[in-house]
């Protein structure tokens, strides 16, 4: 992502008219809500067995949508960032660290995230980078429901 990509914010109410918009269709069956501009999104995680897991996640959309919105698994009770909260799941586009490095709740390490930008150590790769225009809030969820079913996903940790 380019220095001028990582430009401000857009305001607040911008960003929520982008979000009516592009919510309802990435976040389509799933139970999700928003709190003071925080969303909460439940994800299923279906096991080899068929058994599903469910997860909990916070997203926010700060620089969105110039950038990818920032995601993290949360325990649901107290709805803040817990590693142990966090799925057991990898595959070759997704990877998850729950605790790295300087990355304040957790680095899911994917271009559609945006701490992989910033904490990831990636930078700008263009073939798989954020496209502004292209790319939105769905490209974000689909990257978590491929993750979030067997063979990637192992069950909790």
């Amino acid at each position: 992502m380019s220095e001028s990509d990582a430009a401000q914010p857009l305001p607040l109410i911008e960003v929520r008219e982008v979000l009516a918009i592009d919510l309802p269709l990435a976040f389509d069956g799933l139970h999700w809500w928003e709190e003071d501009a925080v969303y909460f999104v439940e994800f299923p995680a279906t096991r080899a067995d068929g058994a599903i897991d469910m997860y909990l996640t916070k997203w926010t959309f700060v620089f969105y949508p110039g950038q990818p919105p920032h995601v993290t698994f949360v325990n649901p009770q107290t709805k803040l960032y817990d590693p142990a909260s966090w799925p057991d799941a990898g595959n070759d586009r997704v990877s998850l660290a729950p605790q790295y490095g300087d990355a304040p709740e957790g680095l899911i390490c994917n271009s559609m995230f945006y701490d992989w930008y910033y904490y990831g150590g990636h930078g700008e790769q263009p073939v798989v980078s954020w496209k502004p225009g292209v790319h939105r809030a769905i490209a974000t969820v689909t990257e978590l429901r491929g993750l979030l079913r067997a063979p990637a996903y192992n069950g909790r940790r």
